[in-house]
């Protein structure tokens, strides 16, 4: 008997988004189907606060999910930085919606980017642009991303994103633990 697939639709159309979701749902289920669409964020190409990463991503999974028929899940992916007392911290937050409604957030790890990245930015650049601008790269979020510019290619970009997409698809795992305190759930 032939099982149909557990449709994943991730709001993004970059390999560096989409790769890394289908690694980890494969992971827990057989038979994995990820579906990339381009959707709308409805926040600024650079996000500069948590919050505004969060509504991105959210607006990214319920838009994805609403865009793929018959998809279970819908997955949203928005970095941004965020400033704290000791600087600038850039990091990508994952949100994952399921056909019920309910929602899992996770994040990549981060760093800290030096002064040079965020005067470009506040010069009005998005983080690709001034990092392409410093390296000499030409689209390094659809490659090894900043992560691994600044990291010497020990955590890619696909890797970092990884990680929050499995911390954001562990609330699915644990659904006997109950529910969290989310805005828009």
């Amino acid at each position: 008997m032939i099982h149909k697939p557990l449709i994943i639709a991730v709001g993004s159309t970059n390999a560096t988004k989409i790769d890394p979701v289908r690694a980890v749902f494969s992971h827990f289920f057989k038979n994995v189907k990820v579906v990339g669409v381009s959707v709308s964020s409805d926040v600024k190409d650079q996000p500069t606060d948590d919050d505004e990463m969060y509504t991105g991503a959210y607006n990214r999974a319920k838009n994805a999910l609403d865009k793929v028929k018959g998809a279970q899940y819908g997955v949203g992916i928005e970095g941004g930085l965020h400033k704290y007392s000791y600087g600038w911290f850039e990091r990508s937050l994952v949100v994952i919606i399921d056909k019920q409604g309910r929602i899992g957030v996770g994040s990549s790890g981060g760093l800290l980017l030096p002064n040079i990245v965020i005067k470009k930015i506040h010069q009005g650049k998005t983080l690709e642009e001034a990092v392409d601008e410093l390296f000499g790269t030409t689209k390094i979020g659809e490659g090894v991303g900043m992560f691994g510019i600044f990291t010497n290619g020990v955590v890619t970009r696909s890797e970092g994103v990884k990680h929050g997409v499995a911390f954001a698809l562990a609330r699915f795992l644990h659904n006997d633990m109950g529910s969290v305190h989310l805005r828009g759930w």
